[in-house]
């Protein structure tokens, strides 16, 4: 009777404790590695957006820039030469700004070109065919935060997009162009803060003009793209992308003239 009583005991306080601390240990431990993983997926989502939105800008950048100096007429150039009256496309000018608000910094780049566009008269850049365009990164204040917003710019009637030109209207969404300037949103301030637009022209192959041999401009641009998601908890996810892009058109003239603005009709 006496052994039955001993083997029917219970825990005693101290047991009950010990065992309340082990368990709170390991509950804690696995509470730990639920957040843990769930902070680090959901920094994973966030960055991989982050990253997939700032390469379908890049991409969309790079086959403007690599059209840019496209000329419908262009057979007019296959055998241009100084020897036999030289002709220049109009379309062979790109002005770039990589620095818009003068601030020594080159991170809110500005980029003008053209190329030519279904519908227009070959060879001919055409205001009217929104044929001259152009890129620029500029910062405004949003709910308090100051955000980069990469805007594109197209050409109308009587009207070339100018690197100081006026802004989109940010009021509502889908954003407003700005009819006067020809500034509209490419990216969504909402979403994607772009901190950073460079536009690097150290690329640049000059050749200079002799007596027998036309002046020549082969252009390679490296485009520079850095960014942040607004709506990730703290703000710190942040990535950034590159690509060195080669525009297939190369300009025929002195290289001043070729880092001047395009014009058309």
């Amino acid at each position: 009777m006496a052994a039955y009583q001993r083997q029917s005991q219970g825990f005693s306080l101290v047991e009950l404790m010990i065992s309340l601390a082990i368990g709170l240990i390991v509950v804690s431990a696995v509470l730990a590695f639920t957040l843990s993983s769930l902070t680090a997926n959901s920094e994973y989502v966030q960055s991989t957006r982050l990253s997939q939105e700032l390469r379908n800008t890049m991409d969309f950048v790079s086959r403007e820039l690599r059209r840019a100096g496209y000329d419908e007429n262009m057979n007019r150039y296959t055998a241009a030469s100084t020897m036999n009256a030289l002709t220049i496309s109009p379309f062979a000018r790109i002005f770039v700004d990589d620095d818009v608000n003068n601030d020594g910094l080159k991170n809110d780049g500005c980029v003008i070109y053209a190329y030519d566009r279904t519908g227009g008269t070959p060879g001919t850049v055409e205001r009217t065919q929104g044929e001259i365009r152009a890129l620029r990164l500029a910062f405004y204040s949003f709910d308090g935060q100051t955000v980069g917003v990469l805007e594109i710019g197209e050409s109308a009637p009587g009207l070339t997009p100018a690197c100081a030109g006026g802004a989109p209207s940010y009021s509502n969404y889908p954003t407003t162009c700005n009819t006067a300037s020809g500034w509209c949103a490419l990216t969504d301030p909402r979403i994607i803060n772009i901190s950073s637009f460079t536009l690097d022209t150290s690329g640049y192959i000059v050749q200079a003009a002799t007596a027998t041999s036309t002046p020549m401009t082969i252009r390679q641009i490296g485009v520079g793209l850095q960014g942040q998601l607004r709506q990730s908890a703290d703000g710190t996810v942040t990535r950034g992308i590159s690509s060195s892009i080669r525009v297939r058109a190369d300009c025929l003239e002195a290289s001043a003239n070729c880092a001047l603005p395009p014009t058309g009709t």
